[in-house]
């Protein structure tokens, strides 16, 4: 996101932007501060609509709505990330062309030095000037050997820049997939993972694939009664039940809300409907208290859909029927698996 606004106009926004936060409990960090900003001075439509609906339902912006706005709507990560990177890479390449073409030159200036330099020690026995050639000799490989020294330094320099790019590709794509309050995979992540798995599938039809869908019985309810910061808790310790259950299995991610899928492989119905049962066990057994609270908060459950991929299916429809089956266990009493067999 671009401003274009003069230093007057930009210190009357932040002038703006500061009792705001301050109104609605925001911690003043640099990430805030720029998205805040871009809130009054109305530079995206769709960024005030969304931040409205959430102040209406929180009165605040939690901190991992903030993170999920500001990478949307400020950083625009993947358009100027990348034409970064390309500018970048493209300024090494083009120093190392420069820089190829000076040592091509240089060496085929020394190659021919060199040729007519023997030509004339094959001719010529005067001691004087053989003296002076083997100086201009000296003298020219001297020179080359700088410039191929030139040369290995510069390759170098541009070795360390491309390891640093990779670097920073590396850190930017795994923020960009990563869930901001769960640090586990988001839908970005999760949406690119069942596409490619799908991929697999239709190629190969003597493997199955199933998926898991999940969320917490009742949360608005915790949410009213224990407030946000214990329901981000909650969240925060189903997606450490389904990390570690699935890490040697599948693949785990945030879908939304407290909703939470799992993509399992070469997993039969009945395989995943076993994994699908840990996780709810695992769960209804989880106990989680209050900071200066002895006893822990209401018992938690899950209820958890499960479905296996039809061949051919477009992802949307194979999530569809999964989604179906969490809500028939929401409606058979929740805190169950229910697959599509049931």
């Amino acid at each position: 996101m671009q401003y274009p606004e003069d230093a007057s106009k930009a210190a009357t926004y932040l002038r703006e932007a500061i009792p705001l936060m301050v109104k609605h409990g925001i911690e003043p960090n640099p990430r805030n501060f720029s998205l805040w900003y871009a809130y009054v001075a109305k530079r995206n439509d769709k960024l005030n609509s969304e931040l409205d609906a959430i102040l209406a339902e929180y009165n605040t912006c939690p901190p991992e709505q903030s993170a999920d706005l500001f990478r949307r709507y400020i950083i625009d990560d993947d358009i100027d990330f990348g034409h970064k990177v390309q500018a970048q890479l493209a300024n090494v390449i083009s120093s190392l062309s420069e820089q190829s073409s000076s040592m091509s030159q240089g060496s085929e200036r020394y190659q021919s030095f060199l040729e007519q330099g023997i030509e004339s020690l094959e001719e010529n026995h005067d001691e004087n000037d053989i003296k002076s050639l083997l100086t201009a000799l000296i003298d020219q490989t001297r020179q080359t050997s700088n410039l191929t020294q030139t040369f290995k330094n510069q390759i170098d320099e541009a070795n360390q820049e491309i390891g640093s790019l990779r670097e920073e590709i590396q850190s930017i794509q795994k923020e960009a997939s990563l869930d901001p309050l769960t640090q586990i995979s988001n839908r970005r992540a999760f949406d690119r993972e069942l596409q490619q798995q799908i991929d697999i599938q239709n190629s190969n039809s003597e493997s199955s694939l199933c998926l898991i869908i999940t969320d917490i019985d009742h949360f608005k309810r915790c949410n009213d009664k224990y407030g946000h910061v214990m329901g981000d808790k909650i969240l925060q310790s189903l997606a450490k039940i389904l990390n570690h259950i699935c890490q040697e299995v599948g693949f785990c991610a945030r879908y939304g809300g407290e909703e939470f899928v799992a993509i399992l492989p070469d997993h039969t119905l009945q395989q995943a409907a076993a994994v699908a049962e840990k996780i709810r066990a695992t769960t209804e057994r989880m106990k989680i208290k209050q900071r200066n609270q002895s006893e822990p908060i209401d018992q938690l459950t899950t209820s958890v859909g499960v479905a296996i991929y039809n061949a051919r299916e477009t992802a949307t429809n194979f999530i569809d029927r999964a989604d179906s089956c969490l809500y028939k266990a929401k409606e058979s009493g929740r805190n169950q698996v229910v697959t599509e067999s049931q």
